[in-house]
């Protein structure tokens, strides 16, 4: 039997947490940042990591620029520029939830039947040294698919817009068509699940409100979910000495 993890599927996730955060996290309060937290701490340490200066940005290239007068459409001024990045002030208000996507990228298979997969979870070291200094080493695991059901229904109960997915990784230094066309609502929450291949080994699953803005912080309290939780450390989770045993009909997000 071939042996695979389908592509779009995520097993479950991990939230890297600092241990004195962890009981919030496992009594269903989501801590939230904005976007904009990400932008200014990169900005403010000059280190790229958790922070991220481009967050919900759309970035160009190489891009011929020409200054206009908008009444009179007389050109004041032209140029080239190596790169010009844009966001919405609004949308960088998002508040976000910023995990970790146990998923084909990261899964090492080693065999399979009718019902489940078996695979070690297997990272470079490079990446699971950057992992542990950017973040720490305590991380949670958790059941992917009813954290998501304890979510939506949250957010159905507050009518919150939400979005949740896989973040998509881009070299931005191209301008490829498929990242630019979906720069053409700076509003839309698209844009906020675009990043750089630098930040490609934190496999980011996001969860996003679309229509909370907030300038500090937002929790979303989801209630209990000590029953979707395992505590873990990031360097035994990647250790190669734990097999994981996923049933298939479970990998559904």
């Amino acid at each position: 039997m071939k042996t695979e993890l389908p592509n779009d599927k995520t097993a479950f996730l991990l939230k890297f947490v600092k241990p004195e955060h962890e009981d919030d996290f496992i009594q269903g309060k989501l801590y939230m940042n904005p976007l904009s937290y990400f932008i200014n701490l990169e900005k403010e340490s000059g280190k790229r990591g958790v922070g991220d200066a481009l967050e919900a940005s759309a970035v160009f290239v190489d891009v011929e620029m020409t200054l206009m007068d908008p009444v009179t459409d007389e050109v004041l001024a032209e140029g080239k520029a190596g790169r010009i990045n844009i966001h919405s002030n609004d949308r960088v208000k998002s508040p976000v939830l910023c995990m970790y996507s146990v998923d084909k990228d990261v899964l090492r298979l080693d065999s399979e039947d009718e019902n489940t997969i078996n695979a070690f979870p297997h990272i470079e070291k490079e990446d699971l040294e950057q992992l542990v200094s950017d973040f720490g080493d305590n991380m949670l695991i958790i059941n992917a698919k009813h954290f998501i059901d304890r979510v939506k229904e949250k957010c159905e109960e507050l009518q919150i817009n939400y979005k949740a997915g896989k973040v998509k990784y881009h070299d931005f230094s191209t301008n490829y068509s498929d990242r630019i066309n979906k720069y053409v609502d700076l509003d839309s929450s698209a844009i906020c699940f675009i990043k750089d291949d630098y930040f490609k080994a934190q496999n980011e699953y996001r969860l996003l409100l679309e229509n909370v803005n907030t300038e500090s912080h937002h929790i979303l309290d989801i209630g209990d979910i000590s029953d979707l939780v395992t505590k873990f450390k990031i360097s035994d989770f990647f250790s190669g000495r734990y097999k994981i045993i996923l049933k298939k009909e479970k990998i559904s997000i």
